[in-house]
């Protein structure tokens, strides 16, 4: 039985790889405006609820406006990433880009009539489609040589961060003197520019195998896998831990911004920004070195220990001033947990297995940050610091468990 080779070159080339990091930016600058947005578009009368509407009510909505982008992703990552491996990397996410850009309209739209169930519904579909972040990973590990994967995933999850720190600062400013709407007009057309870059700058880093037969029943139950794949289950169940704390602490810290200081859109965008900004600055400058000089695996369990500690420290003092080193050390360590969770699962699989593993990991990751803004909503509407109690306490013992772990690089080959 032969399988289809990734075409790795000698030495990875950013070039070819840019239209795949800029789907990733877009994503991120477009879900980083949702997330900073509609919580204060919520949490103050706007519109979307009755004027009426308690505070415990508010948050709740919050929860489940938040959870609902990652919930698509989440259904929609593992059977995308599955197709890239039968069809392709280009054609699956060309595809998917097509998808994305109409649901985004859809939004905007639903943000300028006020219609809170249409933006709901929209940002459901809208996160099924937008789940083709899968396949920029798989290509960039298509392209990515054993020596390069830590260097060029820390280059995503910076990507990442870049896009979180894009879309509060332009959406917020743009929000606050054109409306909620504008800046969901601004992700429409840079879908569009990238979906052209894709079609005209992008080459498949991936033959997949066309005579294999394709199960489509598969395809939707490949997350199974998740519970199934006995050498990298436990890996598995560690990321679901750390992305739940993690995500979850970049949901819910705005609640509490909200609550405790009441901050507008403006403060909340901003002060969202600084958080991306030091996740950038750990991706950017921190991770390779420290990846190599502790291993991917000790950097993820020192990293959760350290800042889930960290993200605790929050609620302890009450001065605005503690908000910048608590949450922002607890950003900044937590960033590299999260960028080491991909790259590190990675390792372990071959080449043919890249996209179905990192489909499911991408459906992990985002079906704890569906989870986590649902979660964190409701023990917000108990004890608004409650959540950042709960996520710090699952970071350290996600860390913990790894140590557990002893897996070896391809294991599953």
């Amino acid at each position: 039985m032969s399988f289809p080779v990734s075409r790795t070159p000698q030495t990875a080339d950013l070039h070819p790889l840019m239209p795949l990091y800029l789907v990733i930016f877009i994503a991120m600058i477009g879900y980083s405006m949702m997330v900073t947005l509609f919580v204060p578009m919520l949490m103050h009368p706007h519109g979307f609820l009755d004027e009426s509407a308690t505070h415990s009510t508010r948050t709740i909505y919050v929860g489940i406006l938040l959870a609902l982008y990652p919930l698509g992703q989440f259904i929609g990552s593992p059977v995308i990433g599955s197709f890239s491996d039968r069809y392709g990397r280009k054609r699956v996410l060309s595809i998917t880009l097509v998808i994305t850009i109409f649901f985004y309209v859809i939004i905007t739209y639903s943000l300028q009539i006020h219609s809170l169930w249409l933006l709901m519904g929209a940002c459901f579909l809208a996160g099924l489609s937008e789940s083709n972040v899968a396949i920029s990973q798989s290509a960039i590990a298509d392209a990515s040589t054993p020596e390069d994967r830590g260097r060029l995933f820390a280059y995503l999850y910076a990507t990442m961060s870049l896009g979180y720190i894009a879309g509060p600062l332009i959406g917020g400013q743009l929000a606050l003197h054109y409306g909620f709407a504008t800046p969901f007009w601004i992700v429409v057309g840079l879908l569009v520019i990238t979906y052209i870059w894709i079609l005209v700058g992008f080459k498949d880093t991936f033959a997949p195998d066309t005579t294999k037969p394709v199960d489509y029943f598969k395809s939707f139950t490949n997350l199974t896998n998740v519970f199934t794949d006995l050498p990298i289950r436990r890996v598995y169940l560690v990321n679901f831990l750390l992305f739940l704390s993690v995500y979850g602490f970049w949901r819910v810290v705005q609640i509490y911004m909200v609550d405790k200081w009441n901050f507008d859109v403006g403060q909340v965008t901003f002060y969202y920004a600084y958080l991306a900004v030091t996740a950038g600055i750990a991706n950017t400058f921190l991770f390779a070195p420290l990846s190599k000089r502790l291993g991917l695996r000790g950097l993820i369990i020192s990293s959760a220990i350290v800042g889930g500690v960290f993200m605790l420290a929050i609620v302890v003092p009450s001065s605005e001033t503690s908000y910048w080193f608590t949450a922002g050390s607890a950003s900044l360590i937590l960033a590299m947990t999260v960028a080491g969770c991909g790259a590190y699962l990675s390792t372990l699989i071959g080449p043919e297995r890249q996209g179905r593993v990192l489909g499911n990991n991408l459906a992990i990751q985002v079906g704890a940050e569906s989870l986590s803004a649902l979660l964190g909503g409701f023990l917000a509407a108990l004890l608004i610091p409650l959540p950042l109690i709960v996520y710090g306490a699952i970071a350290v013992v996600g860390g913990l468990l790894l140590i557990t772990y002893k897996g070896k690089a391809n294991i599953c080959e």
